[in-house]
């Protein structure tokens, strides 16, 4: 079996014809569809019919997103999509059209030209290449802006349920950059949903300089509009990363991690976390566990001490990492991607949250502030994909199916990586990548180990993309690595397949 990688159904019953022998009959909103699902390859899952996918035109560069719930009562509600968006030397919409740029870049078109009857082939010619336009139709490149520091940037929200469409855009204020947010639930809100967003106006990347930095609170009301709530001025940095936690709004600003709760006219500090190495990139919270992705120094792990109102730093990791993305995996392990295109896996050594805080006073203060007092955190894999990782997730593609790492990168590729559940699976693919790294062929002309481990040496990670070259072999050089391996050629391929449709 294969899940179908189509449109959102709502009835449907087999359909067999002269012209199609074995297909589905559906129907999906307003429209009738017949389908016909091809047996060759079904189970394989092509790369063309792998996912479906919506195409949404934004306005400027996708920074982040996150889903929310709109509406307020229980009966209701929907989940929205809201993204936020901005680009660096950038004129905001408002300053294009006082210039008089028009994005489309449609002609003005003039009607009486000289007053005469047009014939109907050249009617036919002319809606003929304006259908070529749209097709051929690529977003037009602005005025470019004559200082540095101009950033145009907006939010927008979608429906996921009803193809992506734009329920609501908010263009934001001159030089103002949107680069974060976060759904969040104030417990002093009733529980309420609302949208939190990090801005910067007219910041400069060399050197790293800004004029103002704000936490802006949205509110999504009649089912896809937001309304703003209040903004709050901060002074310690940039807002790169938001998070809700307990109730609460964690913010990641500059070298500062700081709590936020709730207030009538702005949000209002509750404790904070100074001194982190260079700036907050990446925030997650699970329990009383903040984890923290550094812009340069990798990981850093915090507890919440809830009795001392503190949050305390318990564990970091010493290898420098710009991350870009993590992806919490249990209470102890996080995965983690880089600029430099590696996936690492970091996990809290066992008994360092007790070790991290002694209540007993001025020992405690002398300990936090000793570098090697810190616990180290473990790398348990590492792995180089080749291109800058922007984003990852868990989840399971297939219902019902076993949770993988997904990630995807910054040319558009979306890879996996599968856990393992038994050790004759490990000693199978750790046999069959050593067999074809010295048979299989080398299109690059570099050794497969060495180019894994371009930044750091590989670690408890099998090329998947170097065993699937198994199947692209002549049948001499598959029946060579089987004999190898002591199995059939039939075999390999079996459990090749087999691992696949574990993802797919």
């Amino acid at each position: 079996m294969a899940p179908l990688s189509y449109a959102p159904l709502d009835h449907g019953c087999s359909f067999s014809s002269d012209v199609i022998k074995e297909g589905i009959v559906a129907t999906s909103g307003t429209t009738l569809r017949i389908l016909s699902v091809e047996s060759e390859g079904s189970c394989l899952g092509t790369e063309d019919e792998a996912f479906n996918s919506n195409k949404v035109d934004l306005r400027y560069t996708p920074r982040q997103m996150c889903l929310l719930a709109a509406g307020g009562h229980e009966g209701t509600k929907k989940l929205v999509l809201a993204i936020v968006e901005c680009d660096y030397n950038e004129y905001s919409l408002r300053r294009k059209s006082a210039i008089g740029f028009d994005p489309s870049g449609s002609e003005v078109k003039n009607d009486d030209v000289d007053g005469m009857d047009i014939e109907s082939d050249d009617e036919e010619k002319e809606e003929e290449d304006e259908d070529e336009k749209k097709v051929r139709a690529t977003p037009i490149r602005g005025p470019v802006p004559d200082k540095p520091g101009q950033w145009g940037s907006c939010i927008r929200l979608l429906d996921p349920s009803n193809g992506c469409s734009t329920l609501d855009c908010i263009e934001l204020e001159e030089n103002e950059a949107a680069f974060c947010c976060a759904s969040v639930r104030f417990n002093s809100r009733g529980g309420e949903a609302l949208l939190a967003v990090g801005t910067v106006t007219g910041m400069t990347m060399h050197p790293m300089k800004f004029v103002s930095s704000q936490i802006v609170i949205y509110r999504v009301i009649d089912g896809g509009k937001l309304e703003l709530l209040h903004r709050t001025v901060v002074d310690d940095g940039p807002v790169l990363a938001l998070a809700h936690f307990q109730g609460k709004l964690l913010a990641g600003i500059g070298q500062t991690l700081r709590l936020y709760e709730m207030g009538k006219r702005q949000l209002l500090r509750k404790c904070e976390l100074r001194g982190l190495p260079t700036m907050v990139k990446t925030l997650q919270a699970a329990g009383d566990r903040v984890y923290i992705g550094d812009m340069i120094q990798s990981m850093q792990f915090v507890r919440y001490d809830t009795v001392t109102n503190k949050l305390i730093l318990i564990a970091n990791d010493r290898m420098p990492r710009s991350i870009t993305c993590q992806e919490l995996l249990d209470m102890n392990t996080i995965a983690v991607g880089d600029k430099f295109g590696n996936i690492s896996v970091l996990r809290l050594p066992h008994g360092a949250d007790g070790r991290a805080v002694d209540m007993s006073g001025t020992r405690a203060l002398w300990d936090s502030s000793r570098n090697d007092a810190t616990p180290r955190l473990e790398t348990l894999c590492n792995y180089y994909v080749g291109e800058v990782v922007t984003g990852m997730t868990r989840a399971s593609l297939v219902a019902g199916g076993s949770e993988s790492l997904i990630y995807v990168t910054v040319t558009g590729r979306i890879g996996a990586l599968v856990p393992f559940t038994s050790r004759e699976n490990v000693e199978f693919y750790t046999e069959l990548e050593a067999c074809l790294r010295k048979h299989a062929p080398r299109p690059t002309g570099r050794e497969p180990q060495a180019y894994r481990s371009y930044y750091a040496p590989i670690k408890h990670v099998v090329d998947g993309d170097l065993c699937e070259i198994y199947g692209k072999l002549g049948f001499e050089e598959q029946k060579k690595i089987a004999d190898e391996l002591d199995r059939k050629v039939g075999e390999v391929i079996k459990k090749l397949e087999d691992t696949r449709n574990v993802l797919l």
